[in-house]
């Protein structure tokens, strides 16, 4: 699904490169707060320096069960290491940071997906490191 993208999902796109620093991807992130009509826009053109800030400025209360396992499916194009990286950034900055979300953490024990049964393991060990 193309998603047609906006003047100010164009202008980040512009500012992003192969150079661009983590950094100033968490800093372009931070100015825009949450927007996640424009996450979904930037998460939609697949690329991995792209949907690092969407994760950061997705709403966590518009990520349902079905849109989880679709950004699940969309990192699990993406090389290893990225897929890595995805996972944990929407694990630390959108998953974990709401109850409802946790809970469905809680149900990925024996998901088909190995990057569920990684947020879940985590997950775990999180819990009894933290109590």
């Amino acid at each position: 699904m193309t998603i047609k993208l906006s003047s100010k999902a164009e202008n980040i796109l512009d500012q992003i490169t192969t150079k661009t620093k983590l950094g100033e991807l968490r800093s372009t992130a931070k100015d825009i707060k949450r927007d996640h009509e424009l996450a979904l826009e930037l998460w939609s053109t697949g690329r991995f320096l792209s949907r690092l800030p969407a994760i950061l400025i997705m709403d966590v209360k518009a990520l349902s069960k079905e849109m989880i396992n679709k950004l699940d499916q969309d990192m699990q194009t993406h090389p290893f290491d990225e897929q890595n990286q995805l996972i944990d950034w929407l694990m630390a900055n959108q998953l974990l940071k709401d109850k409802r979300a946790s809970a469905l953490v809680e149900s990925w024990e024996n998901s088909p997906s190995c990057l569920q049964r990684r947020v879940f393991w985590y997950y775990q060990g999180r819990l009894r490191w933290m109590g």
